[in-house]
């Protein structure tokens, strides 16, 4: 496996900072443009690497043949800081996809986490195989009442970030754009199959939320949720794996 660092190029101007995960195999041969590829969203205030958990499904993935991309969101990660929207990150999405696509490959998946996975939801990216959501933020706009935004409007607020990245910085428009999304909207009409991956111990985003959420697509065996006990926002160890497991089997069926 080889991991070749990318800058994937913005539509706006300017570049978001990528890992390519390829099979040193096949690496430089026609055979590399068929094999499943795999765009990986990382969530709010996260990074491409997300505290190494994308580095470990990038490998997993590798391992049975796949390709993948993990990709700083504007203003987030590696990336120069700006302030952050959903709206941006939409259109960062779509620039990756497109970048993939230019790439050669068709043959494509994508996974997107929390505020990644919201991402994931509101972003046009057609002939796309399969979406995967784990612990998806859908209703990511309950946490940010539109009552922050005249505090925001004064001061910008400025969150952690991982990694030893600096913090992201949000204002006003975050919140002003996140009310420009129906989340329960784009589920209505999400035909693609689809995955979603939440823990039972998630205090953040909520399984309740996650179940509701559910309620809006197909209920039919190409869209499915799946719960693993006692996970939280931040799962590691063995919930990782059990969600890099789930993930790949899914994808082996679509891609």
């Amino acid at each position: 496996m080889n991991q070749i660092k990318k800058l994937i190029p913005r539509s706006v101007g300017g570049h978001l900072h990528a890992v390519h995960f390829t099979n040193e195999k096949v690496i430089a041969s026609e055979e590399s443009k068929q094999i499943p590829f795999v765009i990986i969203c990382h969530g709010f205030s996260g990074d491409k690497y997300e505290w190494g958990r994308f580095t470990d499904t990038a490998v997993a993935l590798s391992e049975v043949g796949y390709e993948s991309l993990l990709f700083d969101f504007s203003g987030s990660g590696e990336n120069e800081r700006e302030l952050i929207t959903l709206s941006k990150q939409a259109r960062d999405l779509e620039d990756v996809y497109e970048w993939v696509k230019n790439q050669g490959y068709s043959n494509i998946a994508v996974i997107g986490l929390s505020f990644g996975g919201l991402t994931l939801l509101v972003t046009n990216l057609p002939e796309i195989k399969t979406k995967v959501f784990w612990a998806p933020g859908f209703y990511l706009k309950k946490m940010f009442p539109s009552s922050m935004v005249k505090n925001l409007k004064k001061k910008p607020l400025k969150i952690p970030a991982s990694g030893d990245f600096e913090p992201i910085t949000i204002d006003h428009t975050f919140v002003e754009d996140l009310s420009n999304y129906d989340a329960n909207s784009y589920l209505n009409s999400l035909v693609t199959p689809t995955l979603i991956i939440q823990g039972t111990g998630d205090t953040i985003v909520g399984l309740d939320n996650t179940r509701e959420a559910f309620k809006h697509l197909p209920q039919d065996d190409h869209h499915k949720l799946v719960e693993i006990d006692d996970a939280t926002h931040d799962f590691k160890g063995e919930h990782l794996v059990k969600f890099i497991e789930l993930t790949i089997n899914w994808l082996k069926k679509y891609l």
